[in-house]
């Protein structure tokens, strides 16, 4: 429902002009680093210069490739996430839990959502990337946890007194996002858009900034609004509210949330068993109340949070104090007793959808940090307390120019090294038509002519200028430069070295990624703060019974329906993973990707050692194989390794030996082998038999083409005796003719 709330939208945009105006040096940094490295590295005022001298402005861009190889490191070596169980949690719901949070984290929106974020750091300074929710399709009530990328991160605005580097624990945070005027009347009604900033060049006024900053040193208030598009504010803000923490008997520990539905179960159960409390466990239960609400803390913090953050306590809600009853546990129906208790101030996260005076949406946010996720490569602090972010490609900059400035003046050179050149006097070249051909120095002539001197003299060819080795010795300077400004050497980028061995080649690898690992972490830091507000997120968003496809190690992808009533009460929950306290955290070492391709390499180097115990390892080696799903070809594998090894891999521990077999049992274990071998002595006998056949037919083809070979020679013997008997008869016939016309021509004469 859209409604009008100033004061909210107005708190809203302050926040967001402070923020812009506080981080207003990196904007601009990350802009200018973005257009440096992605688009146009040459000045105006350098063009025209170079353009002046009839020089070509040339660009040869070494960072796009550089950001392109750190992206694509990145991707390569995305962290393992752990899923770690704190409390109140079996080892199947957290083995669930983890099942659920990858799949959330390592989708395609997820994987796209990291690698534009990463860019955007390595680039320019900075990144982000959102947490949202949406729908699991357009059909669908189910809503699924969903990752967000940023086209440009000087959209997103945080708490400048955020303390932790991804600005999640903030008191404020959001995005800004346009929407074209005739979309914004489709949404949300035309009645809406007419009334939104009607006057389509407001701004955020000098009262709004001045509340945010100086006045005097904003250049630029964000406009909010134009002829074509609405801008809309997303604004989340954090609120307090009171919550109590109970520690039970059997070593939970709920909130009061929680501690309310043990209260429905518990008099539930009264109600159907007619169950009593002892009177020792009321003294007792009693007891702890009374100690307990001794040490309560609110009065002494209630003066540290802003009056209008502050809302009514859950406790005043509830129908029936946990005192007052007999308390039972939900899973084994065993007598709860409350050992500690204490009040806290939780946080939860509202979001608004603002245009202009106007909430479009407001909602509560399904964790408890900001979901607008700050991507740093490696920022500092200045003397004023204000963060400076820089870009990994900062101190290559004016390398990069140099290099372009050294390509700009070698084509030049060979640009007017191309025509050849010449010195003539005037009586050389006097004729109109030689004048001609010599103007012209493209035409292509099969011989320069010319006009002869008195003096004889005649045109002097002037050779052409060469490129001098200095700009080459500058230009090899550069790229050293820039190597070791980045920390990127060829030979880490896939470049021939001059290693040999496969270790140095490794050596040389993991040495010339140690430039790269502060930005791999600034992504993988973000990942890891994501993960934390996906597992807080997932209790509330898979809120009830629904199935799920979730690819495990083992099987592969395979269907869950989790939060699975089994009983009327709700109080039995079949893949409940609603309850309990998780951690999400990094796992130490190299990448999953990474400890594969380790695994495999060193199950290579001992079947290299030992071929025969392929049959040991064949479902490990088939497990670690750069396959997308290589479930099919684990489980044949697997086949040819045998249970009790399998099962000592798991264990560490040797399967113990069965008893002796009685004698019934050896003789026919004797029969077995006896008849093993007697068909293996037939198996040899039969090849034995089959080679002798091929050794047969072999020599048999060979006669019939060494006969072959023979009639042949005959009849190419038989050919030739013909050929020598044509030509003879042939000459004997030449030799008669001849003798009778000498004979004619003898007479007539």
């Amino acid at each position: 429902m859209v409604k009008k709330a100033s004061r909210i939208a107005r708190e809203a945009r302050v926040a967001c002009e402070k923020f812009r105006e506080y981080f207003k040096y990196n904007i601009d940094q990350y802009h200018d680093m973005h257009e440096f490295v992605l688009g146009h590295q040459w000045e105006q005022e350098e063009e025209d210069m170079l353009v002046t001298n009839k020089k070509i402005p040339l660009t040869s861009n070494k960072l796009a490739t550089l950001s392109n190889y750190l992206v694509g490191e990145q991707q390569q070596n995305t962290p393992q996430i752990q899923v770690v169980p704190m409390a109140n949690a079996t080892a199947e719901i957290a083995q669930l839990r983890e099942l659920i949070v990858k799949d959330i984290m390592f989708s395609t929106d997820a994987t796209t959502t990291y690698q534009v974020a990463a860019s955007q750091a390595f680039i320019g300074g900075f990144g982000a990337f959102l947490i949202d929710t949406d729908y699991t399709h357009s059909t669908s009530f189910d809503q699924d946890i969903v990752y967000r990328f940023f086209k440009d991160a000087t959209r997103c605005y945080w708490d400048v007194g955020a303390e932790t580097i991804n600005k999640t624990d903030g008191m404020v945070g959001g995005y800004l996002s346009r929407m074209t005027r005739p979309k914004f009347r489709q949404v949300y009604g035309k009645d809406i858009e007419r009334q939104i900033f009607g006057d389509n060049e407001i701004v955020a006024s000098k009262e709004e900034v001045a509340l945010a900053t100086d006045p005097s040193r904003s250049e630029n208030a964000f406009n909010w609004a134009d002829d074509n598009s609405i801008c809309i504010l997303h604004h989340y803000i954090r609120k307090f509210e009171k919550d109590t923490l109970y520690k039970l008997s059997n070593g939970n520990v709920v909130n009061q949330e929680e501690m309310d539905e043990i209260i429905d179960y518990s008099i539930r159960h009264v109600e159907s068993y007619g169950t009593l409390p002892d009177m020792e466990d009321i003294d007792m239960m009693t007891a702890e109340a009374n100690m307990s609400e001794s040490g309560s803390m609110l009065g002494e913090d209630a003066e540290d949070v802003p009056g209008e953050m502050i809302e009514e306590s859950n406790i005043s809600d509830s129908k029936t104090e946990p005192e007052m009853v007999t308390l039972y546990d939900m899973q084994s129906g065993q007598v709860l007793r409350i050992e500690e208790k204490r009040d806290i101030k939780k946080s939860k996260i509202v979001h608004y959808k603002i245009a202009g005076d106007y909430i479009l949406d407001e909602a509560e946010f399904a964790g408890e940090q900001i979901p607008v996720i700050f991507v740093d490569q490696n920022s500092y602090y200045d003397k004023d307390g204000r963060q400076m972010c820089r870009s990994f490609f900062a101190d290559c900059r004016d390398t990069q120019r140099y290099i372009n400035y050294l390509r700009t003046q070698s084509a030049y050179i060979l640009k007017i090294s191309r025509y050849d050149q010449f010195i003539a006097s005037k009586k050389n070249v006097q004729g109109l038509d030689t004048q001609r051909i010599w103007k012209d120095p493209q035409a292509v002539q099969g011989a320069l002519i010319y006009d002869e001197s008195p003096n004889g003299n005649k045109p002097e060819q002037l050779r052409p200028p060469e490129l001098s080795q200095s700009l080459m010795s500058q230009y090899e300077l550069a790229m050293q430069d820039l190597y070791t400004s980045t920390g990127l050497y060829p030979t880490q980028m896939g470049a021939q070295g001059n290693e040999i061995s496969g270790a140095a080649i490794d050596a040389r690898s993991r040495q010339g990624s140690y430039a790269t690992e502060t930005p791999k972490n600034s992504i993988n830091r973000a990942i890891a703060v994501g993960g934390q507000i996906v597992n807080e997120m997932i209790p509330r968003v898979y809120d009830a019974e629904r199935a799920i496809t979730l690819m495990t190690p083992e099987e592969g992808l395979k269907n869950f329906t989790i939060n699975k009533q089994t009983d009327e009460y709700g109080a039995q929950i079949e893949n409940d993973i609603r309850k309990g306290t998780f951690q999400v955290r990094l796992k130490p070492g190299p990448s999953y990707q990474g400890q594969k391709q380790q695994a495999l390499e060193s199950l290579q180097q001992v079947l290299q050692a030992n071929p025969q115990t392929f049959a040991l390892v064949a479902d490990l080696y088939a497990e670690n194989l750069p396959l997308a799903n290589n479930i099919e070809l684990k489980n044949r594998l697997k086949t040819l390794v045998p249970p009790e090894i399998i099962e000592a891999g798991k264990s560490g521990k040797t399967m113990p030996q069965n008893n002796k077999p009685n004698p019934e049992e050896q003789a026919a274990a004797m029969e077995a082998q006896f008849k093993q071998k007697e068909l293996q002595l037939k198996e040899q006998e039969l090849d034995l038999k089959k080679q002798k056949i091929l050794i047969d037919a072999q020599l048999a083809i060979q006669k019939l083409e060494t006969e072959k070979m023979e009639e042949a020679g005959k009849i190419e013997e038989q050919k030739m005796r013909y050929l020598a008997e044509t030509q003879r008869t042939e000459a004997d016939q030449s030799i008669a003719h001849a003798n009778n016309m000498m004979k004619i021509l003898t007479h007539k004469i």
